[in-house]
């Protein structure tokens, strides 16, 4: 993770929940989708977030990008 700023490398623990990673965080939730529901070797699996439910809003979504059983890039949007 490349950080530009000092203050970008802070780490804080809202509401006692953990560690966040700036820009890796995710707004409050109450679903989870996971599809596919195993990591592939070689592909992508999307993990979304949603507030209300299964047919709820999106709010956010991580994107994880495997190469050859190894994770190559996490990207949340």
């Amino acid at each position: 993770i490349n950080l530009a700023t000092e203050a970008d490398r802070t780490i804080t623990e809202p509401q006692g929940l953990g560690p966040v990673i700036p820009g890796l965080d995710i707004p409050p939730h109450d679903y989870i989708s996971i599809s596919p529901s195993t990591a592939p070797s070689t592909g992508n699996q999307v993990i979304t977030y949603k507030e209300g439910g299964a047919s709820g809003t999106t709010v956010a979504t991580v994107t994880i990008t495997y190469a050859s059983g190894d994770i190559s890039t996490v990207v949340r949007s």
